[in-house]
């Protein structure tokens, strides 16, 4: 009898031990699931990583492989454009395309005068009420001592030069002194003629240099819907050509 629950608890004293080991057995299989899988999502991580390294790499491989290409390209652009221009600056420059920086100083303080200069070509606006009485195509007294100074400038500056003689009027048609001159044609051109054998005989230019011509109101300079924009556009212009 003592012989079997000796028995009887030695078995039971088996069967806990076991039943111990196989929990202990269970949360160390466990645990090293949960390890496995921590494991497994930094692995997945890090192939992420790696897979989003690579392709940013390979994007930055091409944009530098486009921007070696541009760089290229601008370099040999760049050479053929520096070898155009030093062969430009080997060519002589002819004396027709330099371009004079033009004193214009010697018509200040001509009455009713206006001085311009644009690559070398010079403009000199006349104010037709100080060249010309209203209704007028006789130079006046004013307009005279005008066209006198101006005549002493281009004479001893702009000796040689092409000049011509424009004259303008404003879009209002002619009405009071139309049995003179039938349209503003007329009279733009003979205001101009009349500045020019001014100008001739002052000896201001050559007779072969010298031209007139009469434009009408085909060139207006202002608005002619205003007074005032009228009044500059009746004038006379004398063009001083660049030397050739």
């Amino acid at each position: 009898m003592f012989s079997i629950s000796r028995g009887l608890l030695l078995l039971f004293v088996v069967s806990i031990t076991a039943g111990c080991q196989t929990t202990s057995l269970e949360r160390e299989l466990a645990y090293n699931q949960d390890k496995l899988r921590v494991t497994e999502e930094q692995r997945d991580r890090l192939e992420f990583q790696l897979a989003t390294a690579e392709r940013e790499q390979s994007s930055a491989i091409s944009e530098l492989v486009t921007v070696q290409q541009k760089m290229a390209n601008l370099s040999a652009k760049n050479a053929v454009l520096v070898a155009e221009n030093q062969s430009l600056m080997a060519r002589p420059i002819p004396a027709s395309a330099i371009i004079e920086d033009v004193d214009l100083g010697g018509f200040d303080g001509i009455d009713g005068l206006k001085a311009a200069s644009d690559g070398g070509t010079v403009t000199l606006t006349l104010d037709q009420q100080v060249l010309f009485n209203s209704g007028s195509a006789e130079i006046s007294k004013r307009g005279h001592q005008s066209l006198l100074k101006l005549s002493r400038v281009l004479h001893d500056q702009f000796s040689g030069r092409e000049i011509q003689v424009e004259g303008h009027t404003d879009s209002t048609p002619i009405k009071k002194t139309k049995s003179r001159w039938a349209t503003n044609w007329e009279l733009s051109s003979t205001r101009a003629c009349a500045v020019l054998r001014e100008l001739i005989s002052a000896n201001a230019a050559d007779t072969s240099r010298i031209a007139a011509v009469g434009y009408g109101a085909q060139r207006p300079i202002a608005d002619n819907s205003s007074k005032e924009g009228r009044s500059q556009n009746r004038r006379v212009e004398v063009i001083v050509f660049p030397a050739r």
